[in-house]
C-alpha cells in the first residue's frame, strides 16, 4: 500500500480518535454525576460497543450519546445537565449539548419495540462495567444483538457497513445464547427484521458462528411475514433510501396498535411538541399541529414515491 495511503488513514484515525475521546471524557463526567445522584441510566449504541467491543477510540466515529433512562428521572436529569453548562436542543426526545458543543446527548426514555413490562426486563438484565473512571449499566448480549439489529434494519432502514462489523464483534467475542436471542425477538414480534439483519451479516462474513437453525427459526413462516421479508430486502439494503424508517416503524407496529402508533405520530402530546418544536410548539400548538401534519403528509407522499422506485427497479436477491 502506498505510503500517502496509509498516511492519510492514519491521519482519518487520529482524527476520529481526538473527537471520541473528547466525547466519552465528557460523557463520562456526566455518568459519574448521574452515578452520584442515583440516575440509572443504560448506555446504548456507539457509545457502549465502542469500548466494549472495539476497544481502540479511533475504530469507529461517534456522533453523539444515546443513553436510555427513566422518563421519571427527566426533571432531575435536565437540572443536572443545565448545572453543567448543557443546553436544551430541539429534537424528537429530550436532548442536550454540552457548553463547548463537543458532546451531543439524547435522551430515550422507551424502545419502541417493548412494552412497559418488556422494558422493566432490559432494565433488570443490563449489565455495570467500568469505563475510564466510572461504571455504566449496558445492555446485555442478546439485548443489544436485537437492539442494534432493530435499530439499524427498522429504524434506519440501512444495512451499513458499522452495523455488519458492529455484530460480527458482537457476536465473535460474546457468543450469544441463541435459544434466548431467538425467544426475545419473538416476543418483540421482530424475528423477520432480525433474519433480515442476520442473514446480510452472514452474506459478508459467512464464517460467524452463528447456527443454522436460527435463521430457520427465525424465518418468516406465514404469508404476512414473506411480504414483510420480500419488502426488507427491496428496501433496506447497503443503499440507504431517505426517511424509510418511519415506513418501517409503521409496518412492523402489530395490527392492533398501527392505528394508535399513526395517531400519536399525526397528533402528537404536548410534551412531543415542546421537545421536538421548543417554545413555538407551547405557545402555538395548534398552528404548529396543523403546520406538522403539513410537513407530514408532503414528506410521506414523497417517501411513497422514492419507495415504489425502489420496488419497481431492485432486484429481488435471496430465496423468501
Amino acid at each position: 500500500m502506498p505510503s500517502s495511503i496509509l498516511d492519510d488513514l492514519l491521519e482519518a484515525y487520529t482524527q476520529v480518535s481526538i473527537r471520541n475521546r473528547a466525547i466519552l471524557e465528557e460523557f463520562t463526567l456526566i455518568a459519574e454525576r448521574f452515578r452520584q445522584q442515583g440516575i440509572e441510566f443504560i448506555v446504548l449504541k456507539g457509545a457502549d460497543i465502542l469500548s466494549r467491543l472495539y476497544g481502540v477510540r479511533g475504530a469507529r466515529p461517534l456522533s453523539d450519546v444515546d443513553v436510555l433512562v427513566h422518563e421519571s428521572d427527566l426533571p432531575a436529569i435536565d437540572r443536572e445537565l443545565r448545572n453543567l453548562g448543557f443546553t436544551q436542543q430541539i429534537d424528537g426526545n429530550p436532548a442536550y449539548v454540552s457548553a463547548g458543543s463537543r458532546l451531543s446527548l439524547d435522551l430515550i426514555t422507551t424502545l419502541w419495540y417493548l412494552d412497559q413490562p418488556e422494558l422493566d426486563s432490559v432494565w433488570r438484565r443490563a449489565r455495570r462495567r467500568p469505563v475510564d473512571a466510572t461504571t455504566i449499566s449496558c445492555l446485555d448480549t442478546a439485548d443489544l444483538l436485537l437492539y442494534l439489529t432493530a435499530y439499524n434494519v427498522i429504524h434506519r432502514g440501512h444495512l451499513s457497513a458499522s452495523f455488519v462489523h458492529d455484530l460480527k464483534l458482537l457476536i465473535e467475542k460474546e457468543a450469544p445464547d441463541w435459544p434466548v436471542v431467538v425467544a426475545r425477538t419473538r416476543q418483540a414480534k421482530l424475528h423477520v427484521s432480525l433474519f433480515h439483519g442476520l442473514s446480510h451479516v452472514m452474506k459478508i462474513f459467512p464464517a460467524l458462528p452463528i447456527p443454522d437453525n436460527v435463521l430457520a427459526m427465525l424465518g418468516p413462516t406465514k404469508q404476512h411475514e414473506k411480504m414483510l421479508a420480500w419488502l426488507l430486502r427491496k428496501l433496506v439494503t447497503t443503499e440507504p433510501l431517505p426517511e424509510l424508517g418511519h415506513l418501517l416503524l409503521f409496518l412492523t407496529q402489530p395490527d392492533s396498535e398501527k392505528m394508535g402508533w399513526l395517531k400519536r405520530r399525526l397528533f402528537p402530546s404536548a410534551t412531543f411538541l415542546s421537545y421536538r418544536y421548543g417554545p413555538a410548539g407551547q405557545v402555538r400548538p395548534w398552528k404548529t399541529r396543523l403546520s406538522r401534519f403539513y410537513h407530514l403528509t408532503t414528506a410521506a407522499l414523497d417517501l411513497i414515491r422514492r419507495v415504489v422506485c425502489r420496488l419497481t427497479t431492485t432486484p429481488v436477491r435471496g430465496p423468501l
